[in-house]
């Protein structure tokens, strides 16, 4: 009877509903003896989980009458995020009674939704960019979450004043977070590394005073832009990002940037992905060291250098 069952769900996202099983000849207290022994994982009211599931959450979503929220929507979204989901995540409304960990693999989440909150994207419904940036701010610890947010604004998904309103707006617990994220968000950050080393700064009271500073070297010719930088101290921070030096010609290029800056009388330090989720008090001490120079680099003048 349970293979019956299976060859149901198979064509329902994995789903089977109380009264398909009944139709196939299964009694009720045959069925309740299933869910028991954990053969069926009980849902929603009526509705029952057979076996393995598919696993790809527009499947999981649609099979559900769920909706696609937090970490699995702004995957969904080709957002980068700092840590991959360890579960696929979906959103019903509160009124529908749901074990939060009925699926294995899946986890429920309940919440009203407004009409601006659900969207339809890649054939999934899915929570807006908005409504999975205040989400993910709300529950994430602050550096996951401003680098997430900052990662919607460089996706275009979402601007830097609209998720200041929406935070603006937000009631309940992690509101002050929320909030907190709308003040260190940067629409110019580049990439996940940048937000954490960003947030990481800011939490010692090291923030720069510019990111992404425009860096020319007029003898070179060699133009481009500093990750972080104290211009009036001639002091900068980058982020070395291993996929991004993959290739031959960024490394070499960033290479030449740093040696330029040395030659104008900059100081620059170099942090990796691994000093920053690793080893933060390296990065901090790094930047102390560098900022404590301040005194001979204010006689250097070389501002007609940088632009």
């Amino acid at each position: 009877m349970l293979t019956t069952l299976r060859d149901i769900a198979a064509r329902h996202g994995g789903l089977v509903t109380r009264k398909q099983a009944l139709a196939s000849g299964l009694g009720s207290r045959s069925l309740t003896d299933l869910v028991r022994r954990g053969a069926l994982a009980r849902v929603a009211r009526g509705v029952y989980a057979v076996g393995t599931r598919d696993t790809d959450p527009r499947s999981i979503a649609l099979g559900m009458v769920a909706v696609l929220s937090f970490m699995s929507a702004a995957a969904w979204f080709g957002i980068d995020l700092p840590l991959p989901p360890t579960a696929v995540h979906v959103t019903a409304p509160r009124n529908r009674g749901r074990r939060i960990d009925a699926v294995k693999g899946v986890r429920i989440h309940r919440a009203t939704f407004g009409f601006a909150d659900v969207w339809v994207f890649r054939g999934c419904p899915v929570t807006s960019p908005l409504r999975t940036a205040l989400d993910l701010a709300r529950h994430l610890p602050l550096e996951q979450g401003v680098a997430v947010v900052d990662a919607f604004l460089r996706k275009g998904l979402l601007t830097a004043d609209e998720f200041a309103a929406g935070a603006h707006r937000a009631r309940g617990p992690g509101r002050r977070r929320i909030q907190m994220v709308a003040i260190l968000v940067d629409p110019k950050s580049e990439s996940i590394l940048e937000s954490l080393t960003r947030v990481l700064l800011w939490r010692h009271g090291l923030c720069p005073t510019h990111s992404q500073y425009p860096f020319r070297d007029r003898s070179s010719g060699l133009t481009g832009r500093l990750d972080f930088a104290w211009p009036h101290l001639r002091v900068a921070l980058e982020c070395d990002g291993y996929e991004f030096h993959a290739a031959r010609e960024p490394f070499q290029r960033d290479r030449r940037r740093w040696s330029a800056l040395s030659r104008r009388g900059w100081h620059a330090g170099v942090v990796t992905w691994f000093d920053v989720t690793r080893d933060p008090g390296y990065v901090v001490h790094l930047v102390r060291d560098l900022l404590a120079l301040e005194g001979p680099l204010l006689h250097t003048n070389v501002t007609a250098d940088v632009a």
